[in-house]
């Protein structure tokens, strides 16, 4: 028997279950013609009105680096709109057009079918229990801090 066994099993049902839930979330999307991390971006830039490419690398959790062909695609597809600063033309926020605030409407329904769906699953005290438990693993990591400016609280 292995010695680190169960240390091990966390980690492969850790992984297992992000590639699960990407899985499905990206199936869930595919009506909408959009990748989970494409939700991801129309997501924050709903909740963050007008904020640069740098910003918005700095808020997402499903991409690193910097998402600047994510974001080009989703302008040349209509769903955001790069805006340049009267003053300063290297300065460029990024908003939602209207058809990437309907699409961002049908993500959040989405996504709330999937948080339903581990609501039936877990039980409120599972829920939070796993949740500090992760949040134990992934402390003092530098996703944690993203994690922290997305309103997603570490227990």
């Amino acid at each position: 028997m292995k010695t680190n066994y169960k240390a091990e099993t966390l980690r492969y049902l850790i992984l297992a279950a992000q590639r699960q839930g990407n899985r499905q979330l990206n199936e869930m999307l595919k009506e909408l013609d959009l990748t989970a991390a494409q939700a991801e971006v129309l997501r924050v830039l709903h909740e963050r009105r007008g904020i640069s490419l740098k910003e918005l690398g700095r808020l997402l959790i499903c991409e690193s680096g910097s998402p600047s062909r994510l974001v080009e695609r989703m302008v040349r597809d209509g769903l955001a709109r790069k805006i340049v600063h009267a003053k300063d033309s290297r300065y460029v926020t990024l908003r939602l057009t209207a058809a990437g605030e309907e699409k961002e409407r049908s993500v959040e329904n989405i996504e709330r079918q999937m948080y339903n769906q581990l609501n039936h699953i877990y039980s409120e005290d599972e829920l939070e229990l796993m949740c500090t438990l992760l949040s134990r693993f992934m402390q003092g990591q530098p996703i944690s801090e993203t994690l922290k400016d997305r309103g997603f609280k570490s227990k």
